[in-house]
């Protein structure tokens, strides 16, 4: 292989995070159109809602984004009245985010369905059942190999 042919390992992960990208310009669009937030504001509902609440640092983690793009995200989902801030008053360090029933109701009447059927048709319809699988078992291999697997990032597993 000369320098400049990729290996199997660089086609791989280009063909992942490629491809993995495209999926997410996709169900972003339908998400939008559907749901009127974006992929990540669905995400950060969700994950709020399975968690009950979350400390901010939680969810920075969770969604892979920065503390700082953490808070401007709750900020936008907090002037719309989806998800509040609460902090005990015993440690007013400690910040969480809680959704609000306005919340509850975007994530059960539009977001959720539309990400579930985003999901089956813009990333699993071209895979067979057993891709699935494989895929399911690649990404937790990863996860816990970097140190990232937690059963609380996933609804079940």
């Amino acid at each position: 292989m000369s320098r400049h042919e990729p290996s199997d390992a660089l086609l791989a992960w280009l063909y992942v995070q490629q491809g993995v990208d495209a999926v997410r310009v996709a169900m972003e669009r339908r998400i939008e159109a559907a749901a009127g937030c974006s992929l990540l504001e669905h995400d950060a509902l969700y994950r709020i809602d399975m968690n009950g609440r979350l400390l901010m640092s939680e969810l920075s983690d969770l969604l892979a984004v920065s503390p700082s793009g953490i808070t401007r995200l709750v900020e936008r989902l907090v002037r719309r009245g989806w998800v509040v801030r609460e902090q005990p008053p015993d440690n007013r360090r400690v910040v969480h985010a809680v959704l609000t029933d306005e919340g509850r109701r975007v994530l059960a009447a539009t977001s959720a369905p539309a990400y579930r059927e985003s999901v089956a048709e813009e990333f699993t319809a071209s895979l067979s059942d057993r891709d699935v699988a494989d895929l399911k078992r690649i990404g937790r291999k990863l996860l816990e190999a970097h140190g990232k697997w937690d059963t609380k990032r996933f609804a079940t597993d």
